[in-house]
């Protein structure tokens, strides 16, 4: 392989070795599409967050629901199938746009404008559900984390004071990893 594709490919490289790591699991960094990439993170900060004892019953399973992006969706339920988080069972909900998120623990936001995040978010003010999106400025509209990819590596920013308002404590491994807002 000539230097020039071996430098093209190592961002995506990186930010799938990253993934990777963060999921451990045994795929091999070849295999890891952009979907399956935004799954592991998504799984990986619902594993790094706690939520309020009252955000549900043990018997209720916790969910993680996807809007506007079907294939993160189905990554991400092969990424959760038959795990435990929080003490739950978990599941997918793949969202249409006007749904309400109420069951949702954790809500990832993609393919919407400013205007319909901003209105998901307002809705979920105060509610312990750890929004997530790839939508650029999502955290300053009060969502909790965004994706973005900064020199081929996947990132994430994190808005600490929307967590706080959602009752929801985030690990200092994640934080670790994070920009903050």
């Amino acid at each position: 392989m000539d230097r020039t594709r071996l430098l093209r490919l190592a961002p995506i490289a990186s930010a799938a070795i990253a993934g990777l790591l963060l999921m451990r699991s045994s795929v091999s960094a070849q295999d890891v599409t952009e979907p399956a990439l935004k799954a592991a993170f998504i799984y990986n900060f619902a594993k790094f967050t706690e939520w309020p004892t009252d955000a549900g019953p043990a018997q209720e399973p916790f969910v993680l629901c996807v809007l506007g992006d079907a294939a993160v969706s189905d990554e991400l339920a092969r990424a959760i199938k038959a795990r435990v988080l929080a003490g739950h069972r978990t599941s997918v909900s793949l969202m249409t746009p006007g749904e309400a998120p109420r069951k949702c623990h954790l809500l990832y936001v993609s393919g919407v404008t400013a205007g319909q995040a901003s209105h998901l978010i307002a809705g979920l003010r105060d509610v312990p559900v750890l929004t997530i999106s790839d939508l650029e400025g999502f955290t300053e509209l009060g969502g909790i984390a965004r994706f973005f990819f900064e020199h081929g590596q996947l990132r994430f920013s994190v808005n600490l004071e929307s967590a706080e308002r959602a009752r929801l404590h985030m690990s200092s491994r994640l934080l670790a990893l994070a920009i903050r807002k």
